[in-house]
């Protein structure tokens, strides 16, 4: 089983994040902020972790600090699109998402995000498509 780390101070973006993730099989665990989300990773071992990238303005863990936790998690940077990119999360990854984003965004988002990076998928499953293009509301 694939496990995703949702990181986002909106309830509402951590709320639809997990319903859509969860439907498409895989397990999620949401945490509002990056210290929460630190905790959880002393404890378990995500394959990947979504994150907003405005986190990194609110101090406290920076995406170097999740990245550095575990050498092999992928990450998928959440930014809003009239925002553009960060050197942030450049430096970090190359899978960035923007927000307002739709169910298949979201799930492209993540095959990609998983299929790239230095671990393999345990038991060589592939990521499930996407159901649809719904839009996210934020």
């Amino acid at each position: 089983m694939i496990t995703i780390l949702v990181i986002d101070a909106d309830p509402a973006v951590r709320l639809t994040a997990r319903r859509v993730l969860e439907r498409a099989g895989f397990t999620v665990i949401a945490a509002a902020d990056r210290r929460n989300a630190l905790a959880r990773l002393a404890s378990l071992k995500a394959d990947l972790v979504i994150c907003d990238i405005g986190e990194d303005r609110n101090g406290g863990p920076t995406l170097r600090d999740l990245g550095s936790w575990d050498s092999g998690m992928r990450m998928l940077v959440l930014s809003h699109k009239e925002r553009g990119g960060s050197p942030t999360a450049d430096a970090v990854t190359s899978d960035i998402l923007g927000k307002p984003f739709t169910e298949s965004e979201l799930l492209m988002a993540v095959r990609r995000s998983l299929a790239r990076g230095p671990r393999a998928l345990s038991g060589g499953a592939a990521p499930p498509t996407p159901p649809s293009s719904r839009s996210m509301p934020w």
